[in-house]
């Protein structure tokens, strides 16, 4: 069987209308790492948090996924909620979305972390700029995710890879439903699975 994988692009720039983010909701910008990473945030959150338009890009038009310069996924509700109905431990952070005059745009939008990492990456196959050129210590950045078979085998369907926590891949039930609702700047890239 043929398993198919997709990462989801938390940064599209598609369409200069949408509007855009960059930082975290008020209060959280020290620990926005934890929201793009897949650490908890728990307590540290606040109840009511809110989130302002990024002035440098003028866009205003709202969309399914939100895009977010530091990497923090961004759902409307609907969406969120397929991820949050798959059951993987996640966190589903609400927060009142803002435009540029300071104004309620939206309070249907969620930081979706899930938390922690999967060991899925084939590192052989995988083109990753390791610290000092020592593989298997420090990543860099990752270039190219190709996912070893024996390592996904029993990968739940949300998760974030473990060279790459920035990167959330999907399997192709959370993918098809995701395309169901016909969502707007929601990019999808299916992953290379090693032979």
């Amino acid at each position: 069987m043929v398993v198919k994988l997709f990462q989801i692009e938390t940064c599209p720039t598609e369409d200069f209308s949408l509007c855009v983010l960059s930082g975290a909701p008020k209060g959280t910008v020290t620990l926005n790492h934890r929201m793009s990473r897949g650490y908890p945030m728990g307590a540290d959150y606040p109840s009511d948090a809110q989130w302002a338009m990024c002035e440098r890009y003028k866009g205003i038009k709202l969309s399914t996924l939100i895009t977010c310069v530091s990497g923090i996924l961004v759902l409307a509700k609907q969406a969120m909620e397929v991820l949050q109905d798959t059951g993987v431990t996640m966190e589903c952070l609400p927060f009142t979305l803002l435009n540029h005059k300071g104004r309620v745009a939206s309070r249907n939008y969620f930081i979706v972390n899930p938390l922690g990492t999967i060991d899925c990456l084939d590192i052989k196959k995988s083109d990753i700029e390791w610290l000092d050129d020592k593989v298997g210590g420090e990543v860099i950045h990752v270039y190219e995710h190709v996912l070893d078979p024996k390592k996904i085998a029993n990968a739940p369907p949300v998760f974030r890879t473990k060279e790459d926590p920035y990167c959330i891949v999907l399997n192709e039930t959370v993918a098809e439903k995701l395309r169901a609702l016909k969502p707007t700047n929601l990019y999808l890239t299916e992953l290379e699975v090693a032979t």
